[in-house]
C-alpha cells in the first residue's frame, strides 16, 4: 500500500518537473501563439501613421487587381513598384503597403505570381505540340532569365516546370 501511494505522489511530481524543464529549456513554445498576434499590431504599427485608410486600401487593391488582369502588367520584364504607383496616382509607399497588406507578399512575389499563372496558362495549353522551351515561356511571361523563372515557379507551386507539365499532360 506504501509503494501505492508512493506512486501516486511521484507520477504527478515527475510530470510538473518535466513541464517546468521544458517550459525553462524551451521558452518558445508558450510564444506560438502570441506570435500571429504581435505580428498583426506589428503591421498595425509599421502602417499606422501612413494615412492610407483601409477602405482607399481596397479601392487600391481592386484597381491593382483590374491592371494586373486588363493591362497585364507582370509581362513587362523591367516592372517596378514605382510603375504600379505611377498608374495607381499613390506613393510608392503606398503602393508598397497596398500589396503587403491586402496580398500578404512582396512587391516581386505579388509580381511572380502573376507571372507563374501566366506560365502555368500556355504550358497547359499545347506547349508539348509547340517548338517553343520552358525558356522561351519563362520570357515571355516577364522573366529575365530561366533561374529566376525555375526558382518562382518551384516557389509557388512547390514542383518544377517540367513536373507540371507531366501532371496537366
Amino acid at each position: 500500500m506504501n509503494d501505492l501511494l508512493l506512486y501516486a505522489l511521484f507520477i504527478p511530481l515527475l510530470l510538473y518537473g518535466i513541464l517546468i524543464y521544458l517550459l525553462i529549456m524551451c521558452p518558445d513554445i508558450l510564444k506560438g501563439q502570441k506570435q500571429s498576434n504581435i505580428s498583426q499590431d506589428q503591421k498595425n504599427v509599421k502602417y499606422e501613421k501612413t494615412g492610407l485608410s483601409e477602405t482607399f486600401s481596397l479601392e487600391l487593391k481592386s484597381k491593382l487587381e483590374h491592371l494586373m488582369d486588363t493591362e497585364k502588367l507582370y509581362l513587362q520584364h523591367e516592372i517596378k513598384l514605382d510603375t504600379i504607383a505611377d498608374l495607381l496616382n499613390i506613393s510608392r509607399h503606398h503602393a508598397s503597403q497596398v500589396i503587403n497588406e491586402n496580398f500578404n507578399m512582396s512587391f516581386y512575389d505579388f509580381i511572380n505570381a502573376y507571372r507563374i499563372e501566366e506560365a502555368k496558362n500556355k504550358l497547359c495549353s499545347g506547349f508539348e505540340n509547340s517548338s517553343e522551351s520552358i525558356s522561351d515561356i519563362a520570357y515571355q511571361c516577364g522573366f529575365n532569365n530561366r533561374v529566376s523563372f525555375y526558382k518562382a515557379f518551384k516557389k509557388i507551386t512547390h514542383i518544377t516546370p517540367k513536373e507540371f507539365i507531366q501532371k496537366a499532360a
